[in-house]
């Protein structure tokens, strides 16, 4: 089943007033773990957040910080973090809604960024998470559902000083994490592309062990990758475009290699779907091909029973006067008759080239 709406987020939603926040968690009682780096150019350090008080001292650190939450279930946690980084209700609710579109807000002390995070489980599905981003004058905070991400390279880099991150600013950081995670969408495509191709050869070479339902699964993953891909290039554009103090200069070049790599995303996806739709079309002909078959060898063995049955007819009228039925061998004769109109309707058909 793919994530593309979760049951009950929209009842929960219906009638509350713009900027509610809701928990939208399967899981309401849960709890949100906050982890935390504090990094500048000669010292990182690390750590989680145990009181929300913390959070006021993390802000007063004169590096960068990043603070991670994983879990959305504790929603007290998640009022307090708006209070003190002066996050607006309306992108609170949107952070815990996580069927939200991607998207970018500019808002006057902070940048929202919402971004989705995929990844193919152990049987071979689309998984989706939803990471939102609060980029701020000198923090990063990001929200995700649930433990686990693909910024562990990241996490590598801050604490072995390696590459720029820790020498620029937070739009850095912030695009540096983004940039893992749509690396990680040519993972998943690389994974789709796998899969789609070996359906392919199960068609062409052993058609009858094809699974129909298996291609059209597939062809609705990758039609959820180009949903959730289209805007995130215009979220590239955005920041291409965007004139904003927490956009320094020098890191625009490094959101036009962003935008080139949604590009890229966004193209492989629609071809590999494409793909999909003529093995899933290649499919179907098949099946018509074999009920065509099916159909011409019956209509054969019908068309066959034509004459053969007229024959039994005549001979099976109830007329007095029929000097075949009197004769020694007629019985006999009528069987021969049968049999050599049956093989010359079938050498006809032959010649025809209809068997």
């Amino acid at each position: 089943m793919l994530p593309f709406v979760r049951k009950g987020i929209a009842e929960s939603k219906a009638g509350n007033p713009q900027g509610t926040i809701v928990n939208f968690a399967p899981d309401r009682s849960g709890q949100t773990v906050v982890e935390f780096f504090n990094y500048d150019q000669v010292r990182c350090s690390e750590g989680k957040v145990i009181e929300s008080a913390e959070l006021a001292e993390i802000k007063q650190f004169e590096g960068i910080s990043w603070l991670c939450f994983f879990g959305l279930g504790d929603v007290e946690m998640l009022r307090q973090t708006a209070e003190t980084y002066g996050i607006n209700p309306l992108s609170v609710e949107d952070i815990l809604n996580p069927d939200h579109r991607p998207k970018l807000e500019v808002f006057d002390n902070y940048l929202l960024i919402i971004v989705k995070m995929i990844d193919i489980s152990e049987d071979g599905r689309l998984t989706s998470e939803q990471v939102s981003f609060v980029v701020g004058e000198n923090y990063v905070l990001t929200f995700q559902e649930r433990p686990g991400d693909v910024f562990d390279p990241i996490r590598e880099r801050l604490r072995k000083n390696v590459g720029r991150v820790r020498g620029m600013a937070s739009d850095y950081l912030a695009l540096s994490l983004i940039d893992v995670v749509i690396d990680n969408y040519f993972v998943v495509l690389e994974s789709l592309a796998a899969a789609l191709e070996e359906l392919e050869l199960i068609l062409l070479k052993t058609p009858d062990e094809f699974e129909g339902r298996d291609v059209h699964e597939l062809k609705m993953q990758l039609f959820y990758m180009r949903k959730i891909s289209w805007p995130l290039r215009e979220i590239a554009a955005a920041l291409l475009r965007t004139e904003s103090p927490l956009l320094r200069p020098e890191s625009r070049i490094y959101f036009r290699d962003i935008y080139d790599h949604t590009v890229h995303v966004l193209e492989t996806s629609e071809t590999l779907r494409e793909v999909s739709i003529g093995v899933y079309d290649l499919y179907i002909s098949n099946i018509s091909m074999r009920m065509n078959e099916i159909m011409r060898t019956l209509t054969i063995i019908a068309t066959i029973f034509i004459p053969l049955t007229f024959i039994a007819g005549v001979y099976g009228m109830n007329f007095e006067n029929m000097p075949e039925l009197k004769w020694a061998w007629g019985y006999y004769g009528t069987l021969v008759l049968m049999i050599l109109v049956a093989l010359g309707m079938l050498s006809w058909f032959r010649r025809r080239r209809w068997l």
